[in-house]
């Protein structure tokens, strides 16, 4: 199931601290916000407020644990390249491979990663060419819940 795991400790600290948050912020909202006063839509809130935690969470073991489009290591080799590759090739060489066009060296993951973005250190990955999809959606889902919890914070004593 999973194809890419970057062993950073920091990265490891930081992702679970991301699910402790998600998880305690359904608890507050669940136990703080929507259970002393039920009303008629409570269970409605409850279930798209769980739902979005959810997609949030899948998103974001998603986007730690997809390969973000690393090149192959030690791609370069005099004998297996021809003359024309090596003039128009450029070289990492720190990883030993020859980097396509608006590919980067990560520091961190040690790789050449194509159309990466950054090293989020929250979801333990290069943003990249692969996985970008999912740290969007993770993103977007964050926002929905912070948006949800805000209205339901909001309209509570109305």
């Amino acid at each position: 199931m999973f194809d890419w795991f970057v062993n950073d400790v920091a990265g490891i600290v930081c992702s679970s601290i991301t699910y402790v948050l998600v998880l305690y912020s359904q608890v507050v909202i669940i136990s703080v916000v929507l259970l002393p006063e039920p009303l008629a839509g409570t269970a409605f809130q409850v279930i798209v407020f769980c739902m979005f935690c959810l997609l949030a969470l899948w998103s974001h073991l998603k986007a730690m644990t997809t390969n973000p489009g690393a090149v192959p290591m030690e791609t370069y080799n005099v004998r297996y390249t021809s003359e024309d590759q090596l003039k128009s090739a450029v070289l990492c060489l720190k990883c030993n491979s020859i980097k396509p066009e608006r590919a980067h060296h990560c520091s961190v993951c040690r790789r050449c990663i194509r159309k990466m973005d950054h090293h989020c250190p929250w979801v333990n990955n290069c943003v990249g060419q692969q996985n970008q999809k999912f740290f969007i959606l993770f993103t977007f889902y964050i926002f929905i819940i912070s948006a949800h919890a805000m209205y339901m914070a909001v309209t509570k004593d109305c």
